[in-house]
C-alpha cells in the first residue's frame, strides 16, 4: 500500500517526539513536507533504483523526425533505446551529427523505413534519424519520472521508512537534539540494507545518455554542540 505525504508527515512527527495531532505544531508542517519532498528527490537521484527502471514505448509516425517523451520517462536518465524492425528489436545508437544528414537529410524529405539513431532535441523532445518512412515503434529503458510529493494524497515511490528516518534525523539536528545521530545511523543502515537487496536484482546496461551514479553516498547531518 503506497504511503501518502500525510502519512509520512505523521510518522516523522512521531519519530521526533512531536505531537501527531495535526491541530498542534502547525508551524512545523511546511518544513516537514518540504524536507520529505527534497529527501525523496535526493535519494531518487542518488541511485538507479531497480524497481524504478522501466521500458516505455513511443509510436513513430511516417515522415516525423521529432517526438515528445512519454510522461513516465525521465529523459535525463535514459539507459538504452531500441527500434522495432519487423519482428525484432534493434538497439539504436545515440547521437545525430551533421554528417549523418549527408546520407539522409530530413530537410530534403529523405527517409528510410527504420531509424537507427536518436538524439535529445529541445525540452522534453527527441529526434530520430533517418526519418521513418513508415509507422513504427521505439522503446526506451529509463528511470521512471519522479511524481510530485506536494499534496497530502501524493504517495512516495521510495521506501517510506528511509524517508521518515532521514527527515527525522535532519529535523532533530535542527533542534540540536542528541537523538539526531541515532536516527541518522538508523537511516544509513536501512539505506545500505535496501541497496544490498536491490543490487542482487537484474543489472541493466547503461547507454550513453546521462544517468545517476549507482554508487551510494552516505548522508551527513552534523549535530551542533550545545
Amino acid at each position: 500500500m503506497p504511503t501518502t505525504l500525510a502519512e509520512l508527515v505523521t510518522a516523522v512527527r512521531a519519530e521526533i517526539g512531536d505531537s501527531t495531532n495535526m491541530s498542534m505544531g502547525i508551524d512545523s508542517l511546511p518544513a516537514i513536507r518540504q524536507t520529505l519532498k527534497r529527501v525523496q528527490e535526493t535519494y531518487y537521484l542518488d541511485y538507479d533504483w531497480p524497481q524504478l527502471i522501466i521500458d516505455r514505448d513511443e509510436d513513430l509516425i511516417a515522415g516525423e523526425r521529432f517526438y515528445t517523451f512519454n510522461s513516465d520517462v525521465n529523459f535525463d536518465r535514459i539507459f538504452s533505446a531500441w527500434v522495432r524492425d519487423g519482428d525484432m528489436w534493434i538497439k539504436m545508437d545515440y547521437g545525430i551529427d551533421p554528417e549523418h544528414y549527408n546520407s539522409s537529410d530530413p530537410d530534403l524529405l529523405q527517409n528510410e523505413p527504420v531509424p537507427t539513431r536518436w538524439n535529445y532535441y529541445e525540452d522534453n523532445q527527441f529526434e530520430v534519424w533517418p526519418t521513418p518512412s513508415q509507422a513504427g515503434r521505439m522503446r526506451f529503458r529509463c528511470v521512471k519520472a519522479l511524481p510530485p510529493l506536494v499534496a497530502d494524497t501524493d504517495t512516495c515511490i521510495l521506501d517510506p521508512n528511509l524517508l521518515i528516518l532521514t527527515v527525522a534525523a535532519e529535523m532533530l539536528a535542527r533542534s540540536r537534539s542528541e537523538d539526531a545521530q541515532l536516527k541518522l545511523s538508523l537511516a544509513n543502515n536501512h539505506y545500505q540494507r535496501l541497496k544490498g537487496r536491490l543490487q542482487k536484482t537484474r543489472m541493466f546496461e547503461m547507454g550513453k545518455a546521462p544517468y545517476a551514479s549507482t554508487k551510494p553516498r552516505n548522508w551527513t547531518i552534523r549535530v551542533p554542540r550545545k
